[in-house]
């Protein structure tokens, strides 16, 4: 009987692999025939694209992590308040938020948050350097005149409103108005100019509650007349410096004269004179 040659599957040995396509070669077989040079240079291209792509999406978190390790805390804090100073200088406190902060050091919110408990407290730091950079701004020279010391007073208090024309507007109007801790603020920096008028005057040792009420009634005044000047820019200036000269004379002139014991008329005359002649008032 003539035996029938078993298949090859049945012996337990593997099947010989099929024939291969037309131009191929059995080393090539079972696989997939090669790319065109084109497709493969666009594959590269994609593969590219989507490594600087991982690549550019990961700076940041890397830039944060360097960042962090660079700054102490105090230098952490320091760079957040001055980053919101920045702000300041170009939008409302209304429109800030602690995310804005945070993305503009490159840190997370809760980073800011360990540094300041909230957003008010935030913003009562940045208005606290605020309120000493205005002070230096309009810092008094002991060295010179009432009349000169004045006169850097008022343009140096100017300088600054018109370099943080929104940081100043921030502090007077919207929500920021009654938040009571930046208006206590806001009163330090003022009665301290006061204090700086007084000064000037090489009247220092005295108490002179009247004169103090006077000149603290002047920079009502003079706050509202540059909140209005900086909102609509109807007058110049040089105009909105005379018109704050003059009322410092008065306010001055009226306390001195009005204390429990005022200088004497001929001293308080020649001072007045002396004041209007140097600022060309009538």
């Amino acid at each position: 009987m003539t035996l029938r040659k078993k298949p090859d599957a049945a012996r337990g040995v593997a099947a010989r692999p099929r024939a291969v396509a037309r131009g191929g070669s059995p080393g090539s077989a079972g696989r997939r025939a090669s790319k065109p040079a084109s497709a493969r240079r666009s594959d590269a291209a994609v593969a590219i694209r989507r490594h600087e792509k991982a690549r550019d999406n990961a700076a940041p978190a890397l830039r944060q992590r360097a960042s962090r390790k660079r700054l102490s805390p105090d230098d952490r804090r320091a760079q957040i308040v001055d980053i919101v100073e920045e702000f300041f200088k170009t939008r409302p406190y209304s429109e800030l938020g602690i995310g804005d902060v945070a993305a503009a050091a490159g840190v997370t919110e809760g980073l800011v948050y360990h540094y300041f408990p909230s957003k008010e407290a935030l913003f009562m730091a940045a208005f606290e350097v605020r309120a000493e950079e205005l002070l230096a701004f309009c810092r008094p020279d002991p060295a010179l005149s009432l009349m000169e010391q004045v006169e850097r007073g008022v343009k140096g208090y100017i300088d600054f409103v018109e370099a943080h024309s929104v940081a100043y507007l921030n502090l007077f109007t919207g929500s920021v108005a009654a938040e009571e801790a930046i208006q206590r603020v806001c009163t330090d920096a003022r009665w301290r100019i006061v204090d700086r008028f007084i000064a000037a005057l090489g009247l220092g040792e005295r108490a002179l509650p009247v004169t103090r009420l006077s000149l603290r009634g002047y920079l009502g005044y003079s706050e509202s007349v540059i909140l209005e000047w900086l909102e609509h820019r109807r007058v110049p200036r040089a105009t909105i410096e005379r018109m704050l000269f003059a009322v410092i004379g008065t306010a001055l002139l009226v306390g001195l004269s009005s204390e429990d014991e005022p200088l004497p008329p001929d001293v308080l005359a020649e001072r007045d004179t002396e004041y209007r002649r140097y600022f060309s008032l009538p």
